[in-house]
């Protein structure tokens, strides 16, 4: 079992054999991943100052709340600082973003029902034809240019960001969406993304247990698969039993891996890092289940280190 200051860090995704069930040959956990962009995620206290341009105040206004929401567990990452209070901030997001709406005038055949049963405007349609209509297309481009950087000058997050919303109606229907609407809807992709990009992300997330026996000798094929059954009912003991499975059938792809999301699921990392990557290399293939699994926690590790980081900095952050 793993004991360091990374487990305590992360209880929160140390829950399985307590917390999570195992549903359908899987397991259930929960998990704080580190954000892409690293650095920035360990400022403690953030001021969104001014990004300019028509649609600046808005995406700005986005952003506070994207950075705002808490977590699955109930956190807020970031201390958001404003008014006189904003220049102590640990770190201030400035930019600038542009907005440019075109339309464009088309024409395009459609079918159209242009005989009907009785006359009536609801009566079944008798004949149709294709019929030349004068049409619009408007295309909206939002790009946002934004940069965090810390009270000493440093610049730990810098990105563009552009969108682009695309579409047509023809005479007598109306937009799917208005301009305002399309606009608003990609400040909010954009003001999202910066949070994806500086916030660690809480998940809870289902992994489910390898099952196949190639390989494997025949005379514990059903001994597997009553493990596989098992772990909907007692996964610790599945474990266990996979462990003593080992013994038998050493370097097996699936034994490896199951031993492998065990050890995730009980929050020992560092094990099941290292059994990820045997699995990997066991079941070949290039990116599979072994690698992904690695790959993943790579992140929980990261995730682990920066909030404990944090902590450190802050002793009396809870």
């Amino acid at each position: 079992m793993l004991q360091t200051p990374i487990r305590a860090a992360i209880a929160l995704a140390a829950i399985a054999f307590l917390a999570s069930a195992a549903h359908a040959e899987s397991v259930r956990m929960t998990g704080r991943f580190a954000a892409p962009y690293r650095d920035a995620a360990m400022l403690d206290s953030v001021r969104v100052g001014r990004i300019s341009g028509e649609d600046g105040r808005q995406l700005a206004m986005a952003i506070e709340r994207a950075l705002g929401r808490p977590d699955i567990a109930g956190n807020v990452h970031f201390d958001l600082l404003g008014g006189p209070g904003g220049e102590n901030a640990d770190g201030a997001l400035n930019g600038n973003v542009v907005t440019g709406v075109q339309e464009s005038r088309f024409k395009r055949k459609e079918k159209e029902c242009v005989e009907r049963e009785g006359g009536k405007r609801d009566g079944k349609c008798l004949r149709e034809e294709e019929v030349e209509k004068d049409c619009t297309r408007r295309v909206i481009n939002v790009n946002a240019d934004l940069r965090l950087a810390r009270a000493d000058g440093r610049v730990v997050y810098s990105v563009s960001r552009p969108r682009r919303d695309e579409t047509s109606w023809c005479r007598g229907q109306n937009p799917p969406r208005t301009t305002e609407e399309a606009i608003r809807g990609m400040i909010v992709d954009i003001a999202e993304n910066v949070r994806h990009d500086i916030v660690p992300s809480v998940e809870t997330y289902s992994i489910r247990f390898r099952e196949s026996t190639k390989g494997l000798p025949k005379e514990l094929n059903r001994s597997f698969k009553d493990v596989v059954k098992q772990t909907q009912r007692d996964l610790r003991g599945a474990c266990a039993a996979w462990t003593a499975m080992d013994q038998q059938a050493p370097n097996h792809p699936s034994i490896t891996f199951d031993l492998a999301l065990c050890a995730e699921a009980e929050g020992d990392f560092e094990r099941a890092g290292d059994l990820y990557r045997r699995a990997a290399q066991l079941i070949g293939r290039g990116d599979n289940e072994g690698t992904q699994g690695a790959e993943r926690i790579e992140r929980l590790i990261a995730g682990a280190e920066d909030e404990k980081a944090r902590r450190a900095g802050r002793p009396g952050r809870r």
